[in-house]
């Protein structure tokens, strides 16, 4: 298994003389950086839903530290092209900490979560089932799982970067078609899977290379080193605040 990184940026970014958005600078700033060899493209349908709260079940959580929060719970459902065959669902549950003391995951700049306990991840067959799936959460499972969003990257391009594989598409909201920002996949194809910390390293200096501020970076997530480490990345990353 190789060793990835995910890292979405804003639609825009606080970037002076220019209005471009953050995919067009991100694309030039690697075409600019490095010899990149075009191998493709790519594609994501992500569905988001959060657990409603349940009557008689208390949401109060406490961290560690005795610092009171509220536990959130969600529902993803991911397709991505590189993975034809299956569709992935994630259940994760998160505290949002009440007090300033709550603490940040180390490669994550989303804020203000810390994760409860690590995602439950499983794959469905692509096709009627997840479609299945999807429709049975949204017409019999209402009072459980309340929809929040819908992400599609249509047209992403994949790139060669010797020993790298660089996927970036630009993030739309389902059915409106805004833009909410532009995610970027970091493969170190030569990383050995039990040596994250030195892989950790070389997908940093690979992007700290673009120069390009405003990035929230998901490496080490929860459960990165199991079967689904990639798949848990991805969903991080697209669980938006909204």
């Amino acid at each position: 298994m190789p060793i990835t990184g995910v890292y979405f940026l804003p639609a825009t970014l606080n970037v002076t003389s220019t209005d471009s958005s953050s995919f067009q600078i991100a694309l030039a700033r690697l075409k600019s950086q490095y010899n990149i060899s075009p191998l493709g493209r790519w594609t994501l349908d992500h569905r988001l839903f959060r657990g409603t709260p349940l009557e008689g079940i208390a949401n109060e959580t406490l961290s560690e530290d005795g610092s009171k929060g509220q536990a959130s719970r969600y529902l993803q459902m991911l397709y991505i092209s590189m993975r034809p065959r299956y569709s992935y669902v994630v259940a994760t549950t998160t505290s949002v900490l009440s007090q300033t003391r709550a603490r940040t995951p180390a490669t994550s700049s989303s804020g203000g979560e810390s994760t409860g306990e690590p995602s439950k991840v499983f794959s469905i067959p692509s096709g009627p089932q997840s479609e299945d799936l999807i429709h049975l959460i949204v017409a019999r499972m209402g009072p459980l799982w309340m929809p929040r969003q819908v992400l599609q990257v249509s047209n992403g391009q994949i790139f060669e970067i010797g020993d790298f594989r660089i996927r970036i598409g630009e993030v739309r909201q389902g059915g409106t078609q805004q833009v909410r920002g532009t995610i970027c996949e970091i493969e170190w194809t030569s990383g050995d899977e039990n040596d994250w910390a030195t892989g950790e390293d070389v997908i940093k200096s690979f992007w700290a290379a673009l120069d390009i501020k405003g990035a929230r970076e998901y490496i080490r997530v929860p459960g990165t080193d199991e079967e689904f480490g990639n798949i848990r990345q991805w969903c991080d990353s697209l669980r938006l605040r909204l």
